[in-house]
Parts: C-alpha cells; sequence; structure tokens
C-alpha cells in the first residue's frame, strides 16, 4: 500500500481552499496540549493565542501545500519558530537556559531536518514528519524562552545568541535562493503544477525565509531592545 503523506497528497491549486487537515490524531492532540498549556501557562490568553497559531499551521491549507511546494513548508516553518514559538515563550513558566545554547540547539535542528535526506524522510513517514516539527518547535520555543529571560538578566548574551539564529537562517536562505542544483527532488514532480520548477520554488523557499524570516528578526529584536531599556530603568 502507497504510503500518503500526514497532510494528504499534493495539492492542485483549484482544490487547495478545501484542503483542511483535521485528522483525529491530530485534533486529539491539540486538544492536550491546549489543557496542558492552560494549566501550566502564567498567561493563559497568550497560551491560547500562541497555541491557535501552531493549530492553524497544521489544520490549515498551508499544511496541504506543503505537500506541494518547499516553500509552503518554510512559510509554515517560520510561522511556527518565529511567530507562534516567541508568543508561546513569553505565555510558559519562566525558564533560565543559556541563550546562545539554545541558539546552537536549535541551529542543528533546522538545518538538519531541511537537508535534503532528512527532508525527504518526512515526506514518506509520519514519525519523520512529527519528529521534524516537535524538534523545531520545541527547540524554538526553549530559544524564545532564553531570549525573553536573557532580555532582563543577560542582555550581552541574549542579543548574541539572537544575532547568531538570524545569521544561521539568513545562510540557508542564502544556500536555497542561490544553489545549482535542487535540494528536494521531491518537489520536481509537485511543483510544476503550481507553475514553478523546483528549482524556482527552492529559490522562492530561500527569498521567503530571507525577508520574512529577516522582518521578523527585526521585529522581534526591537522588542527585546525594549525589555532590555525598560529593565535597565527598573534598576
Amino acid at each position: 500500500m502507497e504510503y500518503v503523506p500526514f497532510c494528504g497528497p499534493p495539492p492542485v491549486p483549484s482544490e487547495i481552499w478545501s484542503r483542511w487537515t483535521l485528522d483525529p490524531w491530530l485534533l486529539g492532540g491539540l486538544a492536550i496540549a491546549l489543557l496542558a498549556g492552560i494549566a501550566l501557562a502564567r498567561d493563559r490568553h497568550r497560551f491560547v493565542l500562541g497555541w491557535g497559531l501552531v493549530a492553524l499551521a497544521f489544520t490549515s491549507p498551508l499544511c496541504a501545500a506543503s505537500m506541494a511546494l518547499f516553500s509552503a513548508r518554510i512559510a509554515q516553518h517560520l510561522v511556527l519558530t518565529l511567530i507562534a514559538a516567541p508568543v508561546l515563550a513569553a505565555a510558559l513558566p519562566r525558564l533560565r537556559l543559556p541563550p546562545v545554547v539554545t541558539a546552537a540547539g536549535f541551529a542543528v535542528l533546522f538545518w538538519f531536518w531541511h537537508l535534503p535526506g532528512p527532508y525527504e524522510a518526512t515526506l514518506r513517514s509520519d514519525a519523520a514528519y512529527w519528529a521534524m516539527h516537535v524538534s523545531v518547535l520545541g527547540g524554538a520555543v526553549l530559544l524564545w524562552c532564553s531570549l525573553l529571560n536573557a532580555a532582563r538578566e543577560l542582555p550581552f548574551a541574549g542579543m548574541l545568541a539572537l544575532a547568531l539564529t538570524a545569521a544561521q537562517m539568513t545562510g540557508l536562505a542564502v544556500a536555497l535562493t542561490f544553489s545549482a542544483r535542487v535540494w528536494h527532488p521531491w518537489h520536481m514532480a509537485t511543483a510544476p503544477t503550481w507553475g514553478l520548477d523546483a528549482m524556482q520554488d527552492q529559490a522562492l523557499s530561500g527569498a521567503i525565509m530571507w525577508v520574512g524570516g529577516g522582518a521578523l528578526f527585526v521585529l522581534m529584536t526591537a522588542i527585546l531592545a525594549t525589555r532590555l531599556v525598560r529593565a535597565e530603568a527598573a534598576r
């Protein structure tokens, strides 16, 4: 029996808005995560917002689109790591973790799961698919927890970790944008349905990470800097 990816077979443009992923196991896992998070969170409203962003990343048509386009998968990961993760981190109990260590751990996970072999595995196995997303989202939440705490207690270490994270994600974006070969052959068959060849889809994914990720990092740098100024004023 041929394996069907978790988000279903790659969609065509005409059906994309009907492709919501409402798998019972997914919905059950999200419900358990919501209840556990509400019980643990310092800020329940903020946690629900972050949880909602995660839920949309996996249930909305973006999940199905990520089966057809690598650029959609990159967009999904930016939503998880640079939008949902900092919101969740701000809502959860404070964890005092070395920011440079969490930045290094996140970098390893982010690069590993976007390399050809591991990425290919996520398209052929539910276990690999969820290993990717749970580890990348978890690593991002730990990173943002450490960055938010560092803004008050270890500002230099926090800014260094933020700069390293921005640099490694920019490096991956540059590698994808200017690569002379297709990293993920799966999309050679799926991207043309969307009017792109695999190289164009790959370059688009790099541009999304470069421009979109860069804009989000500027925003988060401004937020962390504001926290630092407030903390210094309080002292």
